[in-house]
């Protein structure tokens, strides 16, 4: 990004502003870890990810098998009839 009137603006723009003794230190610590090539590999924040994903997807999973063995709503007065009725409920022999 060549832009010599921008470049121009910020030569004449001048002024001393004090920075802190550390500010140049941090400004080559961050260009050599930037240019140091690709960062290890930690297997802790993967396992972090992996743990999440996994109790979210049990979560999900319990949710959906709990609504599958919810029963229908019945009508009150069917479901008092039923409840009460002997011929409703199977004997077992």
């Amino acid at each position: 990004m060549n832009d010599s009137k921008f470049d121009d603006l910020l030569k004449s723009a001048g002024g001393d502003v004090p920075l802190p003794d550390s500010f140049n230190q941090g400004v080559w610590h961050r260009i050599e870890s930037a240019t140091a090539g690709p960062q290890p590999f930690y297997p802790s924040s993967f396992l972090r990810w992996a743990t999440a994903l996994g109790m979210a997807a049990m979560v999900v999973a319990g949710l959906w098998l709990g609504t599958l063995g919810i029963p229908e709503a019945k009508d009150a007065r069917t479901a008092y009839a039923q409840s009460i009725s002997p011929f409703a409920h199977a004997h077992g022999k």
